[in-house]
């Protein structure tokens, strides 16, 4: 699991890698108007993708060096939960600027909705069973409601937090 985390977390920062050389693939469709001046796109991706990568880092590697086993199981789940969120979120923009092109701005805005479903399922699905598998005792894991509440959270803290960085209505 840690080898297949770290390798998400590779793709996810090529991608900041792409979107900060390219900054035009930073204007998504889905979104009009995005507030953000055309002359400092960088400031407005350094808020959307950059903070989130380094909360993903430091929370991730808390999760590497911390001992109370509990709170091991919470950080990596955070961070896998987390990882995929900012996965997709970055498809969004790369996907909705080729959408863009082509004038599909809707299709964009049902990419947004997806982007905010897949990392729930993907996370409830595969990534909690293969934890369940490493730690069969944890008690986070092992409860339906605090898995689904658990992901609901993380995933209206993550909205909330993309709309206020892109100034949103």
């Amino acid at each position: 699991m840690d080898e297949a985390f770290n390798w998400l977390v590779l793709v996810a920062s090529t991608l900041v890698g792409v979107l900060f050389q390219n900054p035009l693939l930073f204007t998504s469709p889905s979104y009009t108007p995005f507030r953000v001046s055309p002359k400092e796109p960088t400031i407005a991706l350094i808020r959307v993708l950059l903070v989130p990568l380094i909360i993903l880092i430091l929370a991730w590697l808390g999760s590497q060096l911390i001992q109370n086993r509990g709170m091991k199981i919470f950080l990596k789940c955070f961070s896998w939960f987390q990882a995929l969120i900012f996965l997709l979120t970055e498809f969004h923009f790369l996907v909705g600027a080729v959408l863009g092109a082509f004038g599909m701005s809707m299709m964009a805005q049902g990419l947004f909705l997806w982007s905010v479903i897949v990392p729930s399922l993907v996370y409830l699905l595969f990534i909690r069973n293969q934890y369940k598998h490493i730690f069969p005792d944890s008690k986070f894991l092992n409860s339906n409601i605090m898995q689904v509440l658990f992901c609901v959270i993380i995933t209206i803290f993550y909205v909330a937090y993309w709309a206020l960085t892109l100034g949103m209505d």
